[in-house]
């Protein structure tokens, strides 16, 4: 049995196997009066709280133990060892040995955490263990794939390529249409689709004429994730330029099929200076891992000229010969849900909100109600090419959708559902697991405060003084960069999406841009009033016809138009910049000897006045100087000056040769003969991101 002896002098209870009476033991030994050895065993803990150790290979051996209480979502370590019956240090211990870092009693684990740490505890976790997120949780709505319902579909082709190299004006002869007289500044600035019938084989192609400028990266990005094949479009006279090098990079992420079209060869009109030129675009292309026919490879080059349609049937043909080898087909029976992808969303007056959408899988038809992030549609209108309303859309075919609860995030999947009350269930659903994944992204923000607010402690406890030089450099730290807000007004989302992307991040440690919120359409009140008290800039996108309302607004916020992205960039540069610290360099305009010291009383009061005589340049009242001396020009003043005098008279300037008395602001008389008088004047220089 466990007999407890009193203690006087140390608040420990100890416990001494014995059978017989309760012994007298002294604290200081662990021997008693006739030499037996007792083994005194120190409990902080109660009698009831179980002793474990650490985790141990044999742990693993035994049988598992019953789960005897629900996995919270989220909870703190010293509340987990509460529920695990065992010491707050132990169970640190183990998850830094599984990996965890700055962990403290008070971080705080998400449910996958403590299902690991259960595990490694050899708890019998539920068989079910969910893995549903906000973008899997649609995933259950698809239908499982029948190879019986499976026939072809058109192929679906985005081209790709640096600016000005021709994309547009191949999908202007593509689609008999003037898209380059359209579009501002030369580039195309939206996700263009629509579908040709070839020429020879009188079959479909989809094309997506993706935007070439550097502003429209996760566009391009969206092209070639949604996409068959690939016409990437290199120009015969530029051959690979930095936007095409990118494309290139996502061709390769994407795993699609690839045709290079080398445009204008129309430039070149002699044979041999064209054969020269296609020769060097083909042996750069080499030299960017592609893998052109020439080297045995798969990748075919197609040189063309859009301009008057050389080789454009071609490549036309040479798009369906490769759709045709790589077997592409989906799902369309009468039943199946129809599946596709967001390409564009806008706000239009007449209609609400509308969204172009491509079909992957099924016919969309009108009336159909199909689901798309936090937001769904039952289809009120589809209009074709050319704005032309029909019934019905098939497989690969890109159409416009009206009936909208919301606008719809362009590139996001949607998918068809049986029902509103189906898509309103699902959104909830999605909506509350958004919720969680914000939920652990507050408590990962928190946890990271916590450590922080532990090492500022530790280290205020381990500094009793602190340097005043080191207190500024903290507080510059903590205070950050300052933030020069910007509320971005687009005429469609993915404008929006892309000039987002394109201006958050510009900036460096003195200077950020912040985009305080990104919407699609006209200024609002609710804009003006934001922008008011976040002293925000509006830029405006793509949106001609403002009210005079917004740009006279009564808040005097700033609201610029822009047509051509890079301009808009520009202006968010040359923003930034000029709320960068202002930076003056010295100099020199003037310098003057001092030949005498003067004095002379006035109101009983002595004045020295330095008489000198102007070396070169001109001095003048008000003045800035530095009066330096000897051989290291040691600066011993540096203000302005008080007043020139030439005899008794006072005067404004001296020029070169003149000699002069001068007087110093804030009553500076220790000048010596000998000294010099540097005049200068400070020339702000420009600073730049």
């Amino acid at each position: 049995m466990w007999r407890s002896l009193p203690l006087l002098k140390r608040s420990v209870s100890l416990y001494i196997p014995c059978k017989y009476t309760t012994l007298r033991v002294n604290p200081t030994t662990s021997y008693i009066s006739n030499t037996t050895q007792i083994l005194i065993h120190y409990r902080p803990y109660s009698k009831s709280y179980k002793r474990n150790k650490s985790l141990s290979k044999s742990k693993k051996n035994q049988k598992p133990k019953k789960l005897t209480f629900t996995i919270p979502d989220y909870i703190s370590v010293d509340k987990l060892s509460n529920l695990l019956n065992c010491r707050v240090q132990t169970v640190l211990k183990d998850l830094k040995d599984l990996g965890f870092k700055n962990i403290s009693n008070s971080y705080i684990l998400n449910k996958e955490y403590i299902e690991l740490i259960l595990q490694e505890y050899n708890y019998e976790l539920p068989s079910t263990t969910s893995s549903l997120n906000s973008s899997n949780v649609y995933d259950e709505l698809k239908d499982p794939l029948n190879p019986k319902l499976l026939e072809p579909r058109p192929p679906i082709v985005t081209i790709m390529g640096h600016v000005d190299h021709g994309k547009t004006t191949i999908i202007d002869y593509l689609r008999k249409s003037s898209v380059v007289a359209q579009e501002h500044g030369g580039i195309t600035q939206h996700i263009g689709a629509f579908q040709v019938v070839t020429p020879v084989s009188k079959k479909k192609i989809t094309f997506l004429d993706t935007p070439g400028h550097a502003a429209f990266l996760k566009m391009r990005e969206r092209g070639a994730n949604i996409t068959d094949i690939i016409v990437l479009v290199v120009s015969i006279e530029d051959s690979i330029m930095p936007q095409t090098k990118e494309a290139i990079k996502h061709i390769k992420n994407s795993g699609n099929q690839l045709i290079v079209a080398i445009t204008k060869i129309d430039k070149i009109s002699n044979p041999k200076e064209r054969e020269k030129k296609l020769e060097k675009v083909t042996n750069d292309l080499i030299a960017n891992d592609i893998m052109v026919e020439k080297i045995g490879g798969d990748v075919q080059v197609i040189p063309i000229s859009a301009k008057d349609g050389e080789n454009m049937d071609l490549l036309e043909e040479s798009i369906i010969l490769l759709s045709d080898m790589m077997d592409i087909k989906t799902e369309n029976s009468k039943n199946t849900m129809t599946e596709g992808f967001i390409i564009e969303s806008e706000m239009k007056s007449a209609m609400g909100n509308v969204a172009t959408i491509l079909v992957r899988k099924g016919t969309l038809k009108t009336q159909s109600v199909i689901l798309c992030g936090n937001t769904y549609c039952k289809v009120r209108s589809i209009l074709g090419d050319s704005d032309k309303k029909i019934t019905k859309a098939l497989p690969s075919q890109a159409v416009e959708v009206s009936g909208w609860k919301e606008l719809p995030h362009v590139g996001d999947e949607f998918i068809q559902v049986k029902s509103e009350a189906i898509a309103k269930k699902y959104i909830s659903k999605r909506e509350a697991l958004i919720e969680v994944e914000k939920s652990a992204d507050r408590v990962n923000k928190l946890n990271e405060e916590r450590y922080a607010e532990s090492l500022r402690q530790k280290e205020a406890k381990e500094k009793d003084e602190m340097d005043e030089d080191e207190e500024k450099d903290t507080e510059t730290a903590v205070s950050g960069p300052k933030m020069v807000n910007f509320i971005i007004k687009a005429d469609v989302s993915g404008s929006v999406e892309a000039i987002k992307e394109s201006i958050e991040n510009l900036g460096n440690a003195e200077v950020q841009c912040c985009v305080v919120s990104s919407s699609v359409g006209i200024p609002t009140d609710g804009d003006l009033k934001m922008a008011e008290i976040t002293n925000s800039e509006i830029l405006c996108f793509n949106l001609d016809n403002l009210p005079n309302d917004v740009i006279n607004n009564k808040q005097h916020v700033t609201v610029s138009k822009f047509n051509v992205i890079y301009k808009l960039i520009e202006t968010v540069v040359s923003t930034l910049e000029g709320n960068m610290k202002k930076m003056f360099e010295k100099n020199i305009v003037a310098t003057v000897d001092i030949k005498n010291i003067f004095e002379f009383t006035m109101k009983k009061k002595i004045i020295k006045i330095a008489g000198c005589k102007v070396n070169n340049g001109q001095i003048t009242r008000n003045s800035k100087v530095q009066v330096v001396r000897g051989e290291n020009k040691d600066v011993i003043y540096e203000g302005t000056l008080s007043s020139i005098k030439h005899g008794k008279d006072d005067i404004t300037s001296a020029s070169k040769g003149r000699e002069c008395g001068i007087t110093f602001d804030d009553n500076f008389e220790q000048f010596e003969a000998g000294d010099k008088i540097l005049v200068y004047e400070e020339v702000e220089i420009p600073r730049h991101l």
